[in-house]
């Protein structure tokens, strides 16, 4: 399965904004990815990933390989970091088409650094 960066940014930002002090509910996930046409599959793998890169505290849990909650918890130190690189609607999107333009994927990491550079470049600091 392929990460999906939009959502993966959708993702962080419903976890910054949520007002439960756990994060958003599996209730609240669901109704988010079926807003986004993101398949219960999808969401898990997106949870899940996000974990196993430090961006949030909480991974999906399953019973017999079927997920079934969906609470990402908090976004770590890391992931409020992240997210800071991202937030942004017109670096996000030109964070996008400069990956798009290069024809490349780049890991979550790189995407990162890319945001932060556009940041750097908008601010005359680079």
């Amino acid at each position: 399965m392929e990460l999906n960066y939009d959502f993966v940014r959708d993702m962080l930002l419903e976890c910054a904004n949520s007002t439960n002090p756990y994060g958003p509910s599996n209730d609240e996930m669901r109704s988010f990815a079926e807003s986004k046409n993101v398949t219960i599959e999808e969401l898990a793998y997106t949870v899940d990933c996000l974990h196993q890169a430090g961006l949030i505290t909480n991974k999906a849990a399953r019973a017999s390989a079927v997920p079934y909650m969906f609470t990402p918890g908090n976004l770590t130190w890391k992931g409020n970091e992240y997210l800071n690189s991202i937030r942004s609607k017109s670096v996000w999107k030109e964070t996008k088409v400069k990956l798009k333009s290069a024809g490349i994927t780049a890991s979550l990491e790189l995407v990162g650094e890319l945001a932060t550079s556009v940041i750097k470049s908008k601010l005359g600091l680079s």
